[in-house]
């Protein structure tokens, strides 16, 4: 591994010598400004409490050691799970870069040794991340800090290798079929088995659960659940992982570093005896990567299977229906209407089942509760995240440049298909909260206001991005790829605040409308409705829409093509 081990750190030094060089520039000045002030506040806070009492985050979840360990150990086995079936984004299971695929695939190296230097290079990121997690929770000690760290590092580390052991048993399978499955039985069969005992367990306790009076007695219900009989047998490895970190002494820490290290040997050597054909899959990612930057020569382009078409497109219509196919066929790699779809029967099961007692109780209050902050943090949030729009294919503005669309109806298109997925994930949210909240006595009709203004203030949020992109094409990131560090970071804080004014300004005139309507009614019946106001505040949001999409239009037929580099 020497000559691995000089490549990293080589790498390592680059990439710091070209984020230096980049402050030259005013952007990744004033993000690295803005970046560095949010983390000096943020860590070196003065501590609350008394001298001798310690505050933060840790001591918080040192008194609620239980809870968080059984919550933490079901989430982890939650995303382990869904990471065998959640759709992939047809990545490969190891990504190389370009020059590592030139020099290490040619090289005189094993198969074996690739894999070992990707998965150890990998978990860099986890020693960062580790370190940054210890210096924000601030362990009260000297002691308590190093085993935070090394505990948060090594419960990182396997589930980074539990990933990747996933993702290679995906393409073995994805590649081989029926043979791959003779190869991949193992893990198949202990997940299936251990989503079976943990369903049986959950099925058998569930009256005893959702009948819990409060959010304690429901702790405690779940953690005797999760911690006896053949579901404890299930979660030991994952309350395992979550305990290291959380260890009270440096004995408690010793007596749970045994089974951490035994998960990290047994996913290691399931990777690196892994027979995933990932090779031609890196080549192939990390040439799309090297054509997306500025100034790289064209390759020859590579075909690849289009993913499944969402809707049947007429031969006729308005162009916007035309580029929301297009942009949902590109996110229906990891997301799509119709996975979103399968989760309707699971939400009406699960709150049926959560107000089994006449609505009261601490499941129905939880999953109410869950439900409205998923809801919130879609509307709010998602607009940020969803980026399959102008953000994504302005890397391509030569192309769309060519097109024969109306500026305004091509960003119309384009923010339809985040705006499509947002809305219906709110609406599943919405519908959790409609099934809970009328076993519980809450009038629907607030759930349909909410349901009513999502649309449009997602739609908002997303023209503003997209205007952005358009506008300030330098202070987004554009292209498929994320760049990331301090001054990235210090970059999105900016534009992030400059979103909430712009979202702030958008919404003010629907609520006045929306308050013109419901004023009169209130006098005349002497009830504060909300559908109709929120009908009216969702039409007016919906004609703000309209006229946003025409201006932003306008500019999108004014920008020229070279004031938009790819990626850097």
């Amino acid at each position: 591994m020497g000559p691995f081990l000089y490549l990293t750190l080589c790498s390592m030094r680059n990439n710091l010598r070209v984020r230096a060089r980049r402050l030259r520039q005013p952007r990744y000045l004033v993000g690295s400004i803005i970046g560095v002030a949010y983390f000096y506040f943020l860590l070196w806070r003065p501590r609350p409490g008394p001298r001798g009492v310690s505050g933060g985050v840790l001591p918080m979840l040192e008194r609620a050691h239980d809870a968080v360990v059984i919550g933490g150990a079901l989430m982890i086995f939650v995303v382990t799970a869904l990471a065998w079936v959640w759709p992939g984004r047809n990545r490969p299971a190891l990504a190389f870069s370009r020059a590592d695929v030139q020099f290490l695939f040619t090289a005189p190296v094993t198969r074996r040794q690739l894999i070992r230097y990707r998965v150890v290079r990998s978990q860099i990121a986890a020693l960062v991340g580790s370190a940054f997690m210890t210096v924000f929770f601030r362990p009260a000690s000297l002691a308590g800090g190093w085993m935070f760290f090394l505990g948060l590092a090594l419960a990182m580390v396997v589930i980074n290798l539990h990933l990747t052991g996933v993702s290679l048993s995906r393409e073995s399978l994805g590649t081989h079929g029926v043979a791959g499955l003779a190869r991949q039985w193992a893990p198949v069969a202990i997940l299936l088995a251990a989503i079976g005992v943990l369903g049986a367990a959950l099925a058998a306790d569930w009256p005893a659960i959702a009948g819990a009076a409060s959010a304690s007695a429901l702790v405690t219900e779940v953690a005797r659940a999760g911690t006896t009989g053949a579901a404890g047998i299930v979660l030991w490895p994952f309350r395992a992982i979550v305990q290291l970190p959380l260890a009270a002494s440096p004995g408690a820490f010793a007596r749970a570093l045994p089974a951490v290290l035994g998960l990290i040997l047994l996913n290691y050597v399931w990777v690196i005896r892994s027979d995933a054909a990932f090779e031609e899959a890196s080549a192939e990612l990390a040439e799309k990567v090297a054509r997306a930057r500025p100034g790289a020569r064209a390759a020859a382009p590579t075909v690849k299977r289009a993913g499944a078409a969402p809707f049947a497109l007429s031969l006729d219509g308005r162009p916007e229906m035309a580029i929301l196919w297009k942009n949902l066929i590109l996110v229906g790699r990891y997301a799509s209407l119709k996975t979103l779809m399968r989760f309707v029967p699971l939400i009406i099961v699960f709150g049926i089942m959560a107000t089994r007692n006449g609505g009261h109780g601490a499941t129905a209050e939880g999953f109410g509760v869950v439900c409205l902050v998923v809801f919130f943090m879609t509307v709010l949030m998602g607009p940020q995240m969803a980026r399959n729009d102008l953000r994504q294919d302005l890397a391509n503005l030569a192309v769309l440049k060519t097109w024969p669309v109306r500026g305004a109806a091509l960003v119309r298109g384009e923010a339809a298909a985040p705006a499509v997925l947002l809305t219906a994930m709110a609406w599943l949210a919405a519908l959790g909260g409609l099934i809970v909240g009328a076993r519980m006595g809450v009038s629907p009709s607030y759930v349909l206001a909410g349901v009513l203004l999502a649309p449009g203030v997602i739609v908002l949020q997303v023209l503003a991005q997209n205007a952005m992109a358009v506008i300030w094409p330098s202070w987004v990131a554009i292209g498929a790829s994320r760049a990331r560090g301090v001054d990235v970071m210090g970059q999105r804080m900016i534009m992030t605040f400059g979103m909430l004014l712009v979202l702030a300004v958008g919404v003010l005139p629907a609520a006045v409308a929306g308050a013109v309507v419901m004023l009169p009614l209130y006098w005349t019946t002497g009830t504060w409705p909300v559908v109709i106001p929120s009908l009216v505040a969702a039409a007016v949001l919906a004609v703000e829409a309209l006229l946003v999409s025409e201006a932003i239009g306008k500019a999108f037929d004014r920008t020229d093509v070279t004031a938009i580099d790819a990626t850097e």
